[in-house]
């Protein structure tokens, strides 16, 4: 009988352990369908619900609070997204869990804002020149273009580990700092190679022309989110992000929109605000992406 190794919602890895000491933990609680395992001798761990032998373990998905509903003729795989709603849930998950969701937002922010200076270091003098000259380098282009692709992954392996907090909190489970830092675990490989790809392709697509480039990287913005909650490799994380996405690119477009405006709501109130409306808008982000994803067919 195979022995399986699971993540643990600290990062760690637990086991191996047998089937059946598997079954009493999702029995407790402990272990969820998104829960990351393999078995001893499998490579690469992938969510429980994709082992056929735990299927039965699991009984059907609880409603998320709040969530859409199924709406009349949408077809299997297909799915309505409701910005307001959305925005109404994430409000909700930051309301219900303030304090928790608005200091490990701000610590998050304050890390990326820190890391911020390195790059600034070698990109600032060069776009002061641009400005002071009226002039833009073909090597100052490339630098920064560089400098971005280079420090890319980092910023991949801190949104990760944000995000996986807030979708624990959007499907009511408990959530800490130990989640908020999972992008440094197991998968942080695959979210360093997304970060890289990620980049480099949307910023051909911009220097090419700005539609590719935009149309690319709104496709793809639930990427980061299938990796650390799937443990989809990063391929065939921007790919299902892109399938899903397009389905209803402009909808999907107009969210972000609406979504970006709130959080930038948040410097208009004195600046403090920003540490409320980012986490209201990264929760409603992951109420975009349950609504979009769960129970839909990325085939």
């Amino acid at each position: 009988m195979a022995n399986y190794i699971i993540i643990g919602g600290d990062g760690r890895e637990y086991g191996p352990v047998s089937g059946e000491a598997v079954r009493q933990w999702i029995a407790e609680g402990r272990a969820n369908p998104q829960t990351q395992a393999k078995a001893e001798s499998d490579a690469a761990f992938r969510p429980l619900s994709a082992f056929p032998e735990f299927a039965d373990a699991f009984g059907p998905p609880p409603p998320l609070p709040g969530a859409p509903p199924t709406f009349p003729g949408t077809p299997p795989g297909d799915y309505e997204l409701d910005i307001g709603r959305c925005i109404s849930r994430g409000w909700g998950v930051v309301k219900n869990n303030f304090w928790p969701a608005v200091g490990i937002s701000a610590l998050i922010m304050l890390i990326v804002s820190a890391f911020n200076q390195i790059p600034g270091l070698v990109t600032g003098p060069i776009i002061r020149g641009w400005i002071e000259n009226h002039t833009v380098s073909a090597t100052g282009v490339f630098v920064v273009v560089a400098m971005s692709v280079l420090t890319a992954p980092v910023y991949c392996v801190l949104w990760g580990g944000l995000m996986k907090y807030f979708l624990k909190l959007a499907r009511g489970q408990q959530a800490g700092i130990g989640d908020a830092f999972a992008g440094f675990g197991a998968l942080s490989g695959q979210l360093i190679l997304l970060g890289w790809v990620m980049n480099i392709l949307v910023s051909i697509g911009y220097v090419l022309c700005v539609i590719p480039g935009l149309f690319f990287q709104v496709a793809w913005m639930f990427a980061i989110v299938l990796v650390i909650d799937r443990g989809m490799d990063f391929w065939e994380a921007m790919e299902t992000s892109r399938r899903m996405v397009c389905k209803h690119w402009f909808m999907v477009f107009a969210f972000l929109i609406v979504n970006a405006l709130l959080m930038a709501g948040g410097v208009v109130a004195c600046c403090v605000g920003i540490f409320v409306t980012m986490p209201i808008g990264w929760a409603a982000m992951m109420s975009a992406y349950e609504t979009i994803f769960s129970g839909a067919r990325t085939d």
